[in-house]
């Protein structure tokens, strides 16, 4: 099994355009929307594998296993990473489902549009960001209906990184310990710190740190919950604990985040 790792990323939007793709297993906490402008890719995301033509889309959901791969020499992507602050109404779908096949080969016209209107306003120098929000809810409001959605609870997949990310995912407010999370997936301790180690590159704790940094990220732009309440709606045992991690990823305060960041 190829390594695959975590990828914390701070922005809460990214439009990566290239002429050609390649990126090994990785998951984030993030929604990631991939389209195959031109040539073939080939996409992993968890145990399903397909080879997309131009105009097919890969919708993925938070904490899924993905990978690329060209398959022709003139491939060429767009990839949209959003944080979940942008999701609206879909926020709980996204956390409690997810997608039985992520693929779609026959794209609504509404989801071309919004598609390059995302990347337009991401390029443009000055843009305030305000229109992700609702150009990546359209995407989603002609996407999901397309998908067919299952509980992530009920779901049989056998891949331990996978169960691992949606169970931190469900407890990640709670004291989670890496030996309540190896009895939440049914593992032993043992195993399952080989895994962070091997497979995701980090300990449990710096993984753990991360999601819950992810969602603060979230309560800080999109609520008034005040910072002693991020803190703690987000998992974390001190807001001293908070402040350092926060500080440490963002190289700012919680509050200096929220301020730059807040929206309306």
């Amino acid at each position: 099994m190829e390594r695959a790792f975590f990828e914390y990323r701070t922005q809460q939007f990214q439009a990566i355009s290239s002429p050609g793709f390649h990126f090994p297993p990785h998951l984030h906490p993030q929604l990631e929307l991939f389209f195959v402008e031109k040539g073939e890719v080939g996409v992993t995301v968890g145990s399903r594998n397909a080879v997309l033509a131009a105009g097919s889309l890969a919708v993925i959901f938070p904490n899924q296993i993905h990978s690329y791969r060209d398959v022709a020499p003139d491939s060429s992507i767009t990839m949209l990473i959003a944080s979940l602050s942008h999701t609206g109404g879909y926020l709980d779908a996204l956390l409690h489902l997810h997608p039985a096949s992520p693929f779609l080969t026959r794209l609504h016209p509404n989801i071309s549009y919004a598609i390059g209107e995302l990347v337009k306003e991401y390029g443009q120098a000055g843009s305030s960001g305000e229109v992700y929000g609702p150009l990546i809810q359209l995407i989603l409001a002609r996407a999901l209906p397309e998908l067919d959605l299952c509980q992530n609870r009920s779901n049989n997949h056998q891949d331990l990184i996978w169960q691992v990310a949606n169970f931190v995912n469900e407890h990640y407010r709670e004291p989670l310990t890496l030996s309540m999370l190896a009895k939440g997936v049914g593992v032993s301790p043992g195993r399952l710190s080989h895994v962070f180690s091997e497979k995701m590159g980090q300990s449990f704790p710096a993984y753990l740190s991360s999601i819950r940094l992810s969602y603060a990220q979230i309560m800080l732009q999109s609520t008034d919950m005040s910072i002693t309440q991020v803190g703690e709606e987000a998992g974390f045992e001190s807001q001293r604990t908070f402040f350092r991690a926060f500080r440490q990823h963002h190289g700012m305060t919680p509050l200096e985040y929220r301020r730059r960041n807040q929206k309306g």
